[in-house]
């Protein structure tokens, strides 16, 4: 990317380092809502590369693309750089990270964000080499996606398919929205993305049904049982053949 001359004096440490904050001093998010769109995103990405230690995802990290350049950086709501080793950063120092970019980028836009901040991450997104870069507007329930045809393209609107949804080149999974305009992630075994309420609740069910099945079962063996002793108390085994 194009870096131009920092117009104000780097931080720097008493033994003369430039300072990469690990906080921006924004909030995590911006409304109650914000916040549980990037938790869905965030914990549903890390179920499904729970089994791959080739995959980093994370919300609100900053990212600094240029070394030397701590003015330059942005905290996405959600990243994910695959190929790549997972694990825990205070930040993400891109070259430290073998100069890899995230591919994929996620934004929720909220009500103090403005058209014009979503299209400046845009812009910062298809500089720094993202691949792809989405955004979903959860007030007014509008999803907009941004993909690099070719590496030497920049990052460009990508139109929905028939079915108004939007498939992820790099993740494989799609995007779309539901009737009441909430946004659905299909992941690539043809599941839904779930909250994490969700599977307590889907997990709640299958406990209670493998209990249901048990209570059955030892329901069956008692009446077996009973039955048998009937038999016995009538001079016939029950295990004759």
């Amino acid at each position: 990317m194009i870096v131009s001359p920092p117009t104000q004096p780097l931080p720097r440490d008493k033994a003369g380092q430039i300072i990469y904050p690990v906080d921006n001093g924004e909030p995590l998010a911006n409304d109650t809502e914000h916040l549980t769109w990037i938790t869905f995103l965030k914990n549903g990405l890390d179920d499904w590369f729970a089994n791959r230690d080739d995959v980093f995802v994370a919300a609100d990290l900053l990212w600094y693309p240029v070394e030397g350049r701590p003015d330059i950086s942005k905290a996405p709501d959600v990243m994910v750089v695959l190929n790549h080793p997972a694990g825990h950063r205070m930040s993400y120092k891109q070259w430290l990270e073998n100069d890899r970019p995230p591919q994929v980028v996620f934004e929720f836009q909220s009500v103090s964000n403005t058209a014009a901040e979503m299209m400046d991450k845009l812009d910062f997104y298809s500089d720094a080499g993202c691949e792809e870069y989405y955004i979903y507007d959860y007030q007014r329930n509008t999803f907009r996606a941004f993909q690099r045809e070719t590496p030497d393209h920049a990052l460009s609107k990508a139109t929905a398919d028939d079915n108004g949804c939007w498939l992820s080149p790099a993740l494989g999974m799609t995007f779309g929205l539901n009737a009441e305009g909430d946004l659905w992630v299909r992941r690539p075994d043809g599941r839904l993305m779930e909250t994490q309420r969700q599977i307590w609740q889907r997990a709640e069910a299958e406990t209670q049904r493998a209990e249901a099945e048990t209570r059955r079962a030892e329901a069956e063996s008692q009446r077996a049982e009973r039955l048998a002793a009937k038999l016995r108390a009538l001079g016939i085994d029950p295990d004759a053949s």
